[in-house]
């Protein structure tokens, strides 16, 4: 059967991102399950454990929903198996970048760009996780195929109904997205008060029924986007997870995310400023990086994912603009770029998707099956930092779990510590609180904690064995460990 081009591109493409459905068999952070999958599995099961996010109200309920949605359809044909419940959310997140990346090729029409998106190691890692941050991503590079350019024929508007529900999932895309609908409001020739009325419309349209949505799911009325910013922004919240300096954008997430690039990203700045008028969509894409970099510099807290979003304009400005850089290489420098271009995204892309950090997810695998082999009463203790696994979603059966909790300081206590800090700061006299000097309390019946926390709580440890040491990193942080222990309760006779 003879497919037309673009169907075997978008075939070649999806191939390509359900391949890192089973080949990225790591975990990247917490909220690719905590703030999907779990808030799903909860939704779609009535059990599990929701962080303080869902408590206070500031997550919007739209992504977890639809995969509820996947879930309960699982359950009705009675494929609720973990491997599947797992797996299938990934497949759908993988579909929908791979389809991302076909709008965006459409649009660009430059196989270059393609492929060094599709090669790009972080962007591989990240395109099948369930994490907000992948969808905003392939969201976004659909609504900049859509998007009406002063030199295009587009004159719908409708990227901003992508753009609108995007906000109402992630109140921070509107920084991206800002300054774009500045543009188009500026240089459509369409009567701007028809425009306007028509921007007015459609957010509102997003507006009501992502609050609808918000507010049958949380029982109360809930605007979360506001919720979100009063929160993170007025009372900086999000400082309590970690602080950066000023440049970290600059000098380690970009150089992170583009590798090679990066170096012909700066050069393609010089040239672009150089000749604005040459580049339109570059000029104006370059505006929208440097404003995003420069407002989310200002937060204290950074990530690398919180630049994923700006990968795909960053791809095309270094591949459209490099062919008019007057730099002269022989066959044997572009072979040797194209070789290091490989081999840097092959070497970082193979070790972060197969080893580092695995086992957060091997040691729900050996859990489940410690839980389905027996027929004793199952209590779970993890000893680790807070969200450090996955649980509900990877286990799938609703056995009484004790986790050691991070909220944030939202009563403005003195010299507040968390529970996971109390923890790590004393381990036994954290366990002695809460188990030894307890009447009639159920120990649990395993103990799951990091390596190098193992020796501390050897004395409450002393009625449990061994039975697993998974790999989890070659370079743990504080807290952290290069394995993961879990012990369970020898039998009294």
């Amino acid at each position: 059967m003879h497919l037309p081009r673009k169907y075997k591109t978008l075939l070649l493409l999806l191939l390509w991102r359900l391949s890192s459905v089973f080949l990225v068999q790591t975990a990247h952070v917490p909220d690719e399950y905590w703030q999907s999958l779990e808030v799903a599995h909860h939704l779609a099961f009535g059990y599990g454990y929701l962080t303080w996010e869902w408590i206070v109200h500031i997550r919007n309920y739209i992504y977890p929903f639809l995969i509820s949605i996947i879930f309960q359809i699982l359950a009705l044909v009675r494929l609720d198996y973990v491997t599947v419940l797992t797996t299938v959310p990934r497949i759908v997140q993988a579909g929908i970048s791979a389809y991302g990346e076909f709008k965006f090729y459409e649009w660009t029409k430059n196989k270059w760009t393609l492929y060094s998106l599709c090669m790009n190691w972080y962007w591989y890692y990240c395109a099948s996780r369930t994490l907000i941050n992948t969808l905003e991503t392939a969201f976004t590079m659909i609504a900049l195929s859509m998007f009406p350019w002063r030199d295009s024929n587009i004159r719908n508007m409708n990227f901003l109904w992508i753009v609108g529900f995007l906000c109402m999932m992630r109140p921070t895309a509107t920084i991206i997205w800002l300054p774009l609908c500045i543009y188009h409001l500026c240089t459509s020739s369409e009567k701007k008060l028809i425009l306007i009325s028509q921007y007015i419309t459609i957010c509102i349209v997003c507006f009501i029924s992502s609050t609808l949505l918000d507010s049958f799911c949380y029982n109360s009325l809930v605007i979360s986007p506001w919720e979100f910013f009063r929160v993170n922004i007025l009372y900086k919240i999000g400082d309590f997870y970690g602080t950066h300096h000023l440049m970290w954008y600059i000098f380690c997430g970009l150089p992170i995310l583009l590798g090679l690039y990066y170096i012909i990203f700066l050069l393609c700045i010089w040239k672009i400023t150089k000749c604005y008028t040459c580049f339109h969509r570059q000029s104006i894409m370059l505006l929208v990086i440097c404003w995003t970099i420069f407002v989310y510099s200002l937060l204290s807290h950074k990530e690398f994912r919180f630049l994923l979003p700006l990968l795909p304009m960053l791809i095309f400005i270094c591949t459209s603009c490099t062919i008019r850089i007057n730099v002269k290489f022989t066959k044997t420098v572009k072979k040797i770029f194209i070789v290091l271009l490989i081999a840097t995204n092959i070497v970082p892309g193979f070790y972060f998707s197969m080893i580092h950090q695995r086992g957060s997810l091997d040691v729900m695998n050996t859990l489940h099956k410690e839980i389905t082999d027996t027929h004793n009463e199952i209590n779970l203790l993890f000893l680790t930092p807070c969200h450090a696994t996955p649980l509900y979603s990877h286990l799938h059966v609703n056995v009484p779990i004790k986790i050691l909790t991070c909220e944030p300081n939202f009563h403005n206590s003195a010299n507040y510590v968390d529970e996971a800090d109390i923890f790590f700061a004393n381990p036994t006299d954290w366990l002695s609180h809460n188990y030894n000097e307890k009447e009639n309390i159920t120990m649990p019946s395993h103990v799951i904690t990091f390596d190098g926390v193992t020796p501390k709580i050897g004395q409450f440890l002393k009625n449990y064995h061994l039975i697993s040491e998974i790999f989890y990193t070659h370079f743990p942080e504080s807290n952290y460990g290069r394995y993961i222990h879990v012990y369970k309760r020898q039998q009294e006779h």
